[in-house]
């Protein structure tokens, strides 16, 4: 790849890099039709985006380019022999326009909100609020578009400890003393090395255990390192050299237990 592509690609994602990391803070668990998503508060987003562009109306804003009611699944009468209605999704779409780099830039996308529909408890159920979240649904999806939140669109926050450096970055960014915040990381870093290179050394009675234990240690340390921002090479290292050190250990218990044997043979023929 030359020097202008590269230069080219980080330009182009240069928006994209300053927006896609999202704080714990701002999002919560939500159920959505029985499924479990990842929920971006919007005023975080409108916060953000006003970061990025400048105020809404001057520097982005959107357009509603068409909203409307559509009908939905059938709603059948208490015994069910006939069709007495139909749920009600409330539709809109649209279109957020930006300033970015001195030209102005425009993305277009639909939100969905279910307005008249029966409840699991078999109630009926009208969202008064259905136009409003239709549009916060519709902005947030056209920001996504432009790298806001990509994380959460992406899925890393389905990874826990994805989910836990970012909350840790969180708390070093509001802590009054950021030294000392970094520093209890780094110190809860340590211990959790101590402590399994205690465990790989003393503690597992299975070569293959040792190995397994190890290979798990090394694929969770570059995020443990990275939550405490040190390099983890010596950590790896030191790891490494502690399964070793188990290895070795049961390789000599087991010479040990060859030799006690071998002496009890020998005792029991001095004794025939």
């Amino acid at each position: 790849m030359s020097d202008q592509t590269e230069k080219q690609e980080s330009t182009h994602l240069a928006l994209w890099e300053r927006v896609k990391t999202t704080p714990p803070s701002a999002t919560k668990n939500a159920n959505i039709n029985g499924q479990k998503i990842t929920s971006i508060d919007t005023m975080h987003l409108i916060h953000l985006a006003t970061a990025q562009f400048g105020p809404m109306g001057i520097g982005w804003g959107y357009e509603i380019e068409d909203e409307r009611i559509d009908e939905g699944a059938p709603i059948f009468s208490p015994k069910g022999e006939s069709i007495i209605g139909h749920e009600l999704t409330h539709t809109i779409k649209l279109s957020l326009w930006y300033k970015w780099g001195g030209e102005k830039g425009q993305v277009s996308q639909f939100g969905h909100t279910r307005y008249v529909y029966k409840t699991s408890k078999g109630t009926f159920m009208t969202d008064n609020e259905a136009p409003k979240k239709s549009l916060s649904d519709a902005m947030k999806k056209c920001l996504s578009l432009l790298g806001f939140a990509a994380d959460v669109f992406t899925g890393l926050f389905d990874d826990n400890t994805y989910v836990q450096a970012r909350r840790t970055e969180e708390s070093i960014s509001k802590a009054d003393d950021a030294e000392a915040e970094i520093q209890k990381y780094r110190d809860e870093f340590t211990d959790w090395v101590n402590r399994h290179r205690e465990m790989l050394r003393n503690k597992i009675p299975y070569k293959r255990s040792i190995k397994l234990a190890l290979d798990q240690a090394l694929a969770r340390l570059p995020d443990k390192a990275s939550l405490a921002r040190v390099e983890h090479g010596r950590a790896a290292q030191q790891l490494k050299d502690a399964a070793q050190e188990g290895f070795d250990r049961l390789d000599q218990k087991r010479q040990e237990a060859q030799q006690d044997q071998h002496s009890e043979q020998v005792e029991e023929q001095e004794n025939v």
